[in-house]
């Protein structure tokens, strides 16, 4: 079976991949260190680095960006099994783009039982970052909880 008829890990997106997308990975990754994860951008830039104070709010609680580049979305080639995007309308870009990724893809919020977009910081003071941070971090942790819940047992019962 290909990686693509084998839907795997989760896939976090937003417009520029250097702020809220990247950092939701870089939570991810805290939180399941075992877990598949990767991050992409609807208009990204590809090759960018993450952005300065992403980076220093991913340390605050233990992640790392400081090798992160900026990904499209057009260069994702494995089918994840989980795409949460940032805001409703990059949910809209997301299944123009990737019409294969129905009934995978959810706004982040919605996915844990909130509702609303979570604003982008870019271009931001620094206490914008920390303020994503600080919505970030509870919303992966949640969902988190829910999808290890949610995950099919692998003993083949």
């Amino acid at each position: 079976m290909s990686e693509q008829q084998n839907p795997r890990g989760v896939l976090f997106v937003c417009t520029g991949n250097t702020c809220r997308s990247a950092l939701a990975e870089a939570f991810w990754r805290v939180c399941q260190p075992e877990g598949r994860v990767g991050s992409a951008g609807t208009r990204a830039w590809a090759g960018t680095p993450a952005a300065a104070e992403a980076v220093l709010v991913a340390s605050s609680r233990g992640g790392d960006l400081s090798a992160h580049r900026a990904r499209r979305l057009e260069d994702v080639k494995e089918a994840p099994a989980h795409v949460y995007t940032m805001t409703a309308h990059q949910k809209d870009e997301v299944l123009a783009a990737r019409p294969e990724w129905q009934g995978r893809v959810e706004l982040l919020s919605e996915a844990v039982g909130e509702s609303g977009d979570i604003a982008d910081p870019a271009g931001g003071p620094a206490v914008a970052y920390e303020q994503l941070g600080q919505q970030l971090w509870p919303l992966i942790n949640r969902l988190a909880d829910i999808l290890s819940v949610d995950a099919p047992d692998d003993s083949g019962q």
